[in-house]
């Protein structure tokens, strides 16, 4: 469409120069087009604002032609912060886009915007943001945008189905809001997020970033993660770390599969384990473990 209207353009100028040949040229012109004149303004690039909340969900956007909508209105992402790349990220010749088993100057880009992303929406939401129900996305400009110098990246938080992992619409604004207590069954099937007052075997207690890229596949290699587990879960249950292990298990879930750790998607999620045979109703939370089953 470019091309056309440059085209279109030249040909005007064209006729004009041609209408004008053989007459004289009226009073006060002197014949050259560009000569003290202004040129018209640049486009303006309208890029989201943090707070913002959008219904799309593409992973590149161009800012000039989104559209954003109230956050009090049902929408899919709310954005939590706005950065831009420097040094060998911002040399890349494309956007780097999240990809499987991604290498190079392109997984480092993603997987320090995602931890600046990380850090950035837990100061959003006023407390740490991981939570089985949110996703945390890096948003990229266009490849056209990128090529011409946009080299900002956009970091997200929308509501999933814990199961599915599908994206879900929510209203209002996740800006110093907190989810319930989130209380799980788990199954060789499925694994669903149920209300505390429903029967459940397991809670979310925290999160943190894994200890390698290589996810652990032996009883070895899974103990310093129920370590860490455990770590979460004391202060949760109002016990000592050490204590938890007399009273529950743990239960470790990776949010990514590995081929998206070297792009620093390695949130390991923390959860009380009763069983496969046990369940109870009510929260553990500071219940120091007098009402976890036996």
């Amino acid at each position: 469409m470019t091309g056309r209207r440059r085209l279109a353009a030249g040909l005007t100028a064209a006729v004009v120069l041609m209408g004008l040949a053989g007459c004289g040229l009226p009073s006060g012109v002197d014949g050259k087009l560009a000569n003290q004149w202004s040129m018209p303004p640049a486009a303006q690039e309208v890029q989201a604002k943090v707070g913002d909340c959008r219904t799309a969900t593409q992973e590149q956007v161009n800012p000039v032609t989104e559209s954003m909508v109230p956050c009090t209105g049902s929408h899919n992402r709310e954005v939590v912060y706005i950065g831009e790349f420097t040094g060998a990220s911002a040399a890349l010749t494309t956007p780097p886009t999240l990809q499987k088993k991604a290498t190079g100057a392109a997984a480092t880009a993603q997987a320090e915007a995602y931890a600046e992303c990380s850090k950035q929406a837990s100061a959003y939401v006023g407390h740490s943001w991981y939570h089985p129900r949110l996703d945390l996305n890096v948003v990229l400009p266009t490849s056209a945008a990128w090529t011409a110098g946009r080299k900002w990246y956009r970091c997200e938080l929308q509501q999933v189905d814990w199961y599915s992992y599908d994206d879900e619409t929510r209203e209002g604004t996740l800006k110093d809001f907190t989810y319930p207590i989130a209380c799980m069954n788990f199954g060789n099937d499925e694994s669903r997020v149920v209300g505390c007052t429903a029967k459940h075997n397991g809670e979310y207690v925290g999160s943190f970033t894994a200890l390698s890229q290589a996810r652990p596949n032996t009883t070895a290699q899974y103990a310093p993660y129920h370590t860490k587990c455990r770590a979460l879960a004391g202060p949760y249950l109002g016990v000592t770390a050490a204590q938890v292990r007399y009273l529950t298990g743990t239960y470790v879930w990776f949010s990514y599969n590995e081929d998206y750790a070297a792009s620093g998607r390695q949130d390991v999620h923390c959860f009380l384990w009763y069983g496969e045979k046990k369940s109870m109703t009510g929260t553990a939370k500071g219940k120091r473990g007098t009402n976890l089953p036996k």
